[in-house]
């Protein structure tokens, strides 16, 4: 299996973090590999969810375009639209209006349970807001090992190894604590990581639009265009 490689390793470092013999299939039929897989999709799905709101993890975001349902009655006047919860998403980021970027202003919404004894859980949410049509930022469900980066699969043993620490080590509360804290400890230290990037990627952001007004705004160029390194960081007291 070509995916095998990856959950594997990924197996075998949390089974490392709890000082536990190491496996040689994620299927085989060893104590060791039946947790790992009876956790793997609670820890993965943990990890997910886990990071913060304005740092998603890049291979799990997507903007999903939202489907109308039946709106409750028991909400008129309260909001305008209801849609469906998206089967393939995690968490909801944000909600924004078609055709606009992640740094536009998000638009209002709120996630309600439908009551629906016969649906499925997925089926009973519904997202309720004022726009339509209406786009959402997604955190989706993400299975394919080989498009994690090497700080999600840090993490993800990391929390694997808290889930499987008292299956394994027969309720070694100091154990499961200490991997607990390595987590907390990590988490923060990649929650760090995605601040720089998302600020570096920013800032480029803001630079390439400087240089676009500069090129191409007839009032910027008839005034010699923006100050090079102040755009958009200043406010019209600042200026001159």
């Amino acid at each position: 299996m070509p995916l095998e490689p990856g959950k594997l390793a990924i197996f075998n470092m949390a089974l490392g973090f709890i000082g536990t013999r190491t496996i040689a299939s994620p299927n085989e039929e060893t104590l060791e590999a039946v947790q790992c897989q009876l956790f793997w999709d609670r820890a993965r799905r943990s990890v997910l969810c886990d990071y913060p709101r304005d740092h998603p993890w890049p291979f799990a975001w997507q903007r999903i375009q939202l489907a109308q349902r039946v709106f409750p009655e028991v909400y008129d006047g309260v909001w305008k639209y209801c849609y469906g919860w998206p089967n393939e998403a995690l968490r909801i980021i944000a909600i924004h209006n078609p055709g606009k970027g992640r740094h536009d202003r998000t638009i209002p919404f709120v996630v309600r349970n439908i009551e629906n004894s016969s649906a499925p859980i997925v089926a009973n949410q519904a997202i309720f807001c004022d726009i339509s049509p209406a786009q959402a930022e997604c955190i989706v469900d993400v299975v394919d090992e080989r498009v994690y980066d090497p700080l999600f699969t840090q993490l993800v043993s990391r929390k694997l190894a808290c889930y499987i620490a008292i299956p394994l080590l027969k309720n070694n509360q100091n154990k499961v604590q200490e991997l607990e804290q390595l987590y907390d400890v990590a988490f923060q230290k990649a929650n760090e990581q995605a601040v720089q990037e998302n600020l570096k990627e920013d800032l480029r952001q803001m630079d390439d639009g400087r240089r676009w007004a500069d090129d191409h705004d007839p009032w910027l160029l008839a005034r010699g265009g923006l100050p090079p390194t102040r755009w958009p960081l200043y406010n019209v007291e600042e200026t001159e």
